[in-house]
């Protein structure tokens, strides 16, 4: 004898694509029988997500992933991402989404994600910032996993102060330049200032800034009645924090992610190191950072930026040498928007043989930028090579024609005795310097410090 179940009238509804016979179906227990329905309507956006749920639900984080790849992130909450994520393995975007959430168990998991994939310093890192979010009963299992890592990793080295940075960087150019000499106590006389003008424009202070300081010293010695040189130190400290302090700025990002920094530099400047460190800091701080290869004129600039780009754990949008700069830009602040990046660096040209075209290309990136983002760039930020001393200045000029920057990156402070060019740069162009490299590792991009540089500089 044959049965034949006649169907509910809501599984007829339901298989109708009716949303309440489906949600109904779902209330009867019948979701095995929902997830099929569902399966035939998920083009439809008011089906999909029941259908997300559902997966998720089961357990078939694999169809809850391709669901994700077919129809967008937006389909889920940045806490169901992370699950589908790290249930399918992909390690890298589960991590930057626990990370985003700021919830300790999310955090927590982030880091055995880390430690798991045998990258025990930055799980480190992450335990550590889930330490201070854990309540009583769960800091002891934290410790635990900190000094597991902390053994791993062997006896940690002493980690070198800002300052020390400072002086590293500025190593060459007190070796070369010997200001502290001069102030070891010789005689006040004409001599001695001479040779002083001397040694500032050696350090790159600029002859017309050497020349204007020595004056003031001479005057400040008759003023102050001073015999010895080591009384003037104190003195030209003060003059240069004075011209140096108000240069002194933290880069800004916008109140609403995503934040753009736009990057200007001629090649060879540092710019796409910098970009790099700079993805690295924000990345070590839990933010979701974006590159854009908008150099598009040299393939080099586009494979050294995907080499920073898997060194700091970001992201890039990139094509092929050649392409129109600005759509480039175009699709990486797309892609930002619709995937909730929180920072976008934008590397682009340098190629001040063709000025014109240069500021041209540059000012219409950066309209591309406020078609998409009208309170954006946050920065613009202007990479300068220390080590070109005096015409460093002359190119910033002609990039400030361009567009209007908003702060300086002084590189390469550690590759010459060209040091003290700082200062005239801070001088001349008016415009603050946000950062400095003192050096090659990757944290060694330091926010600019008027007390530490030029203490480093003259002790």
């Amino acid at each position: 004898m044959v049965f034949f179940w006649k169907k509910s009238e809501t599984e007829k509804e339901a298989e109708k694509g009716k949303r309440e016979a489906i949600i109904q179906l779902i209330k009867e227990g019948k979701k095995d029988k929902a997830i099929k329905i569902l399966e035939r309507f998920k083009d439809r956006e008011e089906l999909r997500k029941l259908l997300f749920d559902l997966y998720l639900e089961k357990g078939n984080y694999d169809k809850a992933n391709r669901l994700l790849e077919e129809f967008g992130e937006e389909l889920a909450s940045v806490e169901e991402r992370a699950l589908v994520y790290d249930k399918v393995g992909k390690n890298k975007e589960a991590v930057d989404l626990y990370l985003r959430t700021g919830k300790f168990e999310h955090i927590l998991r982030a880091g055995e994600i880390l430690e798991d994939k045998g990258m025990d310093e930055e799980a480190l890192k992450v335990y550590e910032r889930a330490l201070n979010m854990a309540d009583v009963f769960a800091r002891s299992d934290v410790e635990e996993r900190i000094d597991r890592i902390r053994k791993k990793l062997g006896p940690e080295e002493k980690k070198e102060s800002i300052l020390d940075k400072f002086r590293k960087g500025l190593r060459k150019t007190r070796e070369k330049v010997q200001l502290g000499l001069l102030f070891g106590g010789r005689s006040l006389d004409e001599e001695l200032f001479e040779e002083m003008e001397e040694m500032f424009i050696k350090a790159d202070i600029g002859v017309k800034m050497s020349v204007k300081l020595v004056e003031f010293l001479r005057k400040e010695s008759l003023k102050r009645k001073l015999k010895t040189s080591d009384q003037l130190k104190d003195i030209v400290k003060e003059k240069l924090l004075e011209i140096l302090k108000g240069c002194e700025s933290n880069i800004r990002l916008g109140k609403n992610p995503p934040s753009v920094i736009l990057f200007l530099g001629v090649n060879g400047s540092g710019k796409t190191t910098t970009i790099g460190k700079l993805a690295y800091l924000y990345r070590t701080k839990g933010k979701r950072v974006l590159l854009c290869a908008a150099d598009t004129f040299r393939a080099a600039a586009i494979e050294q930026l995907e080499v920073w780009a898997e060194r700091s754990g970001a992201d890039i949008v990139k094509k092929e040498e050649g392409s129109d700069p600005a759509s480039v830009v175009y699709e990486g602040l797309e892609k930002a928007k619709k995937d909730n990046y929180d920072i976008v660096l934008v590397d682009t040209a340098g190629r001040l043989h063709t000025k014109e075209p240069l500021i041209n290309e540059l000012r219409k990136i950066k309209r591309i930028i406020q078609k998409l983002l009208p309170e954006e760039p946050s920065e613009t930020l202007l990479v300068i090579d220390a080590t070109a001393g005096q015409n460093a200045i002359s190119q910033a000029k002609i990039f400030k024609e361009a567009v209007d920057v908003t702060g300086i990156v002084v590189t390469k402070l550690d590759g010459s005795a060209k040091g003290g060019a700082v200062i005239p740069i801070c001088n001349e162009l008016k415009v603050p310097i946000k950062l400095v490299g003192v050096g090659e590792k990757i944290e060694d991009l330091q926010p600019f410090n008027a007390e530490f540089f030029v203490s480093a500089l003259l002790d």
